[in-house]
This record gives structure tokens, sequence and C-alpha cells, in this order.
């Protein structure tokens, strides 16, 4: 497949072009199917012109659901009516996209993630991290449990752009590439994993199945971070919501644990720190389960376009 890249609508030191490394390696610039990655692609029809007549025309969705969290979003139907095939991260808005095309148009992926940064393992300086900015009251709870121990609190963004003044307090690591924020990670004997989206009280409210708790302002959306914490051998600690998606690709308690409140993570982070080799078995079995997320293996099954290569679970999905 030709493989073409546009993240102007994704952030430059993100992990989209760092993924994207790893699937360029791929492309076939003689091919007549074409992958298409970055959010830039829905709408920009000039972009799309010059693969209109390509066999498959095929998009890699790594920000769903976010597209039906604005009020002003770039959600529309004939947004991907260009497309052949939609590799989508949101089993919620797989079947509702696929109701509205009456076909199977959006597929389910794990979101296709390959570490090649860290090649050293069990240099620990830190009990825990979380990576990502505060959009919300259990984020702040996260931070406020850490402080208790040597942490990391690694943020993508930038002084005055942080979306709360906690975040620029507290936070131990500002915009790191994604090679160096990969390293540190390595370095944190537990980490933090939310895989939900915050959502502002103006988001449109729609059929989505993950807006059953729009009331609540959350719905599911599965994080990359996920992949980024097990492939640095660092232990995944993953706050328990009402989807549980992390769970389509990570076995509980064998891979990974859950933590229901508060009180409860602080209690896991002190047992890590005081008795790490208790959780060393779990770490090295999530390390193992995320090489069947690699970009290389995600993309032979795109390419092959061949369900007998999932090796993931589905069970959100209809």
């Amino acid at each position: 497949m030709k493989i073409d890249g546009n993240w102007s609508d994704d952030a430059a030191w993100g992990v989209v072009p760092y993924m994207h490394k790893s699937l360029e390696i791929f492309d076939d610039p003689d091919s007549r199917e074409v992958l298409m990655n970055g959010a830039a692609w829905i709408y920009n029809h000039e972009m799309k012109e010059k693969y209109k007549d390509y066999d498959r025309r095929c998009l890699l969705a790594l920000w769903s659901p976010c597209e039906f969290t604005t009020t002003t979003g770039y959600y529309h139907f004939d947004h991907y009516d260009f497309f052949t095939e939609v590799y989508c991260i949101c089993p919620f808005t797989c079947d509702f996209m696929n109701d509205h095309y009456g076909y199977e148009k959006f597929k389910y992926i794990p979101y296709p993630f390959t570490n090649t940064s860290v090649t050293e393992f069990g240099n620990y300086d830190a009990d825990c991290s979380w990576m990502g900015s505060i959009h919300g009251q259990d984020h702040i709870k996260a931070v406020e449990t850490m402080l208790g121990f040597k942490y990391k609190f690694l943020t993508s963004q930038k002084n005055t752009w942080m979306h709360h003044p906690y975040e620029y307090e507290k936070c131990t690591h500002v915009m790191l590439p994604p090679d160096d924020k990969l390293i540190e990670l390595s370095k944190c004997r537990s980490s933090i994993s939310f895989n939900m989206i915050y959502m502002s009280p103006n988001s449109r409210r729609n059929n989505l199945e993950a807006f059953e708790l729009f009331d609540q302002g959350i719905m599911p959306q599965f994080k990359v971070r996920t992949h980024e914490i097990t492939t640095s051998k660092s232990l995944m600690l993953v706050k328990k919501d009402p989807w549980d998606l992390v769970e389509d690709f990570y076995e509980p308690e064998k891979e990974f644990l859950y933590f229901e409140n508060f009180e409860e993570l602080r209690d896991i982070i002190q047992d890590v720190s005081t008795n790490f080799e208790k959780y060393e078995s779990i770490i090295e079995a999530a390390f193992l389960r995320s090489k069947d997320y690699t970009v290389e293996k995600i993309y032979r099954y795109i390419e092959a376009n061949d369900e007998s290569l999932v090796t993931w679970r589905n069970k959100h999905v209809c």
C-alpha cells in the first residue's frame, strides 16, 4: 500500500508522527491502494483528490470518538464517504457509523504502536507516573496521590497553554520529545492510565452508545499511553470505568491492575514501591501482549483486510 501521512491537525510532537515513522517503511509508491494517517484527511478534499481513483482508500482514525465531542467539530457522514475503509480505535463509533452505511466500512483496531525508543529496561528511579493534561477531577486526584511518592508527571502542554494551574505547579516534564518521554516512562515502576474523555458541557449529544453517561461528562476512549506504558515495562494501573475498553487488549490482574478509587491507587503504588518483585510477572506479560499491537501487525491486518489476523478481543463490537 501507499502510505501518506498528514498531521496538520495533530500535535507535531505527539504520537501520530512518532507512530508514522514505523508505518512509512511499508510505503509502496506504485500501489493503487492507499492508507492515510492523520485527522486532516477527514475534511481536506484537496488532499483527497489525488487518491480518488485508487482501488482502496483507507483511513486510520486514531482520534475517535473525539469527532462526536465538539460543538462545531468535523463530524459529518459525508466526510467519510470518500474512504472505502476506516480503521478506527473506537468500537462504539464503528457500530454507529456502520449502521449508517449499512455495511462494515468502519473496522475496529487497536491503536498501532511500536516503541522504538526504549532499549534498556529496569533502570527505575521513580515509583509512579502519569502522562497527560488535566481535564477533570480524576486527573487532579491522580496527581495528588502521586505526590506522596517519587513521581513523574509528564505533560505535552506548554506553560500558559496548560489546561489547569495545577498542571503547571506539579508537572515534572513538559513537552518532552516522544523518545525522551518513553525513556522517562521506562524508569517508573508503575504508571497510571485513564481510558476516558472528559467532555465539555457544550459537547453535542447523539445516539452513540458511548454517550450513555453524557450527563456525567465522560465517554470512553482507548488511550495510546496504554501501549506506551506496557512497551516501556512499567506496571499499568488503570482507572476502572463503565466501559473498560482496555480489556479488549490486556487482561486484568495478569497484564495490568485496576483501581476503583484513589485510596486504592495509593495503596497499590505503595506496595509496588516496597514489593516490586511481586509485580514483575505482570509487567512482563503485558510487554509480551503489546507485541500483538505493533504498527507492523496492524498494518499487515489492514493490508490483507483479513479478519483471521485479528488478535484482539472485540468484546465491545456488535
